[in-house]
């Protein structure tokens, strides 16, 4: 899109408006009213100054899941799931800010739990960064025999974040039986008896809460007024807490 061209089209467009919405019957007093809609926004404009940002690429690594399994750090088994799905090429090379953030996770010392906070544009990769090495932790240590309740919470300020990254981890995650999820929010359905035939998902996303409940899921979704009401009324929420 070329910015200054819409603008000067923009302009054009919103005089010919003006001068065909206020009509002047003297010519030369229509043209002076046109000249000063059509000059800077400070002397009458109808268009202000133009503002421009630049939006740069996010910098690219060397890295792609097919390495960092190479390497031991990245479960082979899970990278070729993946790469299987479409949604996540092995090859496909991260961003420096995704691979940086795995990196940092698993060099991490036994037992300890890094941080992070990342920022970056729309669409650089964001939820890859948090996402990759938590599939990663869970996939490469199985529940254990005396582990009831969830292993990983991730929570969203709005439904609406809800969905979209649950069916975006759906997508990731289908046809695999190692890792189960669930999104947890107020349309979520108490009993499979209310799930939409829409929503016959695969095994390894619950349907309910019910289910989620009977069968505890890996993963669970959720938002934060959700997270208070499990807190809050545990016996009517997906599942518990445990600690850890």
């Amino acid at each position: 899109m070329d910015a200054l061209q819409l603008v000067e089209m923009t302009r054009q467009r919103l005089v010919d408006l003006a001068v065909s919405e206020n009509y002047l019957r003297n010519p030369a007093l229509a043209g002076a009213a046109a000249e000063i809609w059509r000059g800077a926004g400070e002397q009458g404009g109808l268009v202000s100054e133009l503002w421009i940002q630049g939006a740069f690429p996010s910098k690219p690594s060397e890295d792609s899941l097919e390495s960092l399994a190479s390497e031991g750090l990245f479960p082979q088994d899970l990278c070729e799931h993946l790469d299987s799905t479409g949604k996540f090429p092995a090859k496909r090379l991260l961003f420096a800010h995704e691979a940086d953030a795995f990196r940092h996770v698993a060099n991490a010392l036994s037992g300890e739990k890094p941080s992070l906070v990342i920022t970056a544009g729309t669409g650089a990769g964001k939820t890859e960064a948090f996402l990759l090495p938590i599939l990663a932790g869970l996939w490469k240590q199985a529940r254990a025999a005396d582990e009831h309740g969830m292993r990983c919470l991730i929570l969203y300020p709005m439904n609406a974040l809800v969905t979209d990254q649950v069916t975006r981890l759906y997508e990731l995650l289908k046809d695999q039986s190692t890792l189960s999820l669930f999104h947890f929010t107020s349309e979520t359905p108490e009993t499979d008896r209310n799930v939409k035939p829409a929503e016959e998902w695969n095994p390894c996303r619950r349907r309910s809460r019910q289910a989620a409940r009977l069968n505890i899921p890996d993963i669970v979704i959720t938002n934060y007024s959700m997270l208070g009401l499990a807190r809050a009324r545990p016996k009517r929420s997906c599942c518990r807490f445990s600690p850890g």
